[in-house]
């Protein structure tokens, strides 16, 4: 498959996927109106790379969510998810380059 095929397969640029992973975020806190949230369910239904990030940061914030209602937070949490979040960003770097 040529990279013309995947851009086909594809149609997220970078800019747009920015754009798209910036509203992800208010979608995952559902700060979002009906109509956007409609907008971005089809783009994550079209789009594999955005709706790879969309999982990757609804794990996350399941993971904080859980870790949160326990008490308080165990110590170094938060170096450990910042570390966890540098990996997932690597490792989607490298899917995109590969």
């Amino acid at each position: 498959m040529s990279a013309s095929d995947d851009a086909d397969r594809n149609p997220c640029c970078d800019s747009a996927r920015s754009r798209s992973l910036e509203r992800i975020y208010h979608y995952l806190d559902g700060e979002l109106e009906s109509h956007e949230i409609a907008q971005i369910r089809a783009h994550l239904d079209d789009c594999t790379d955005c709706s790879g990030e969309f999982e990757i940061e609804a794990l996350l914030k399941e993971l904080v969510r859980r870790s949160c209602t326990a008490g308080p937070a165990p110590a170094g949490l938060r170096e450990r998810i910042r570390e966890r979040i540098v990996i997932e960003r690597r490792t989607t770097v490298i899917r995109r380059l590969g």
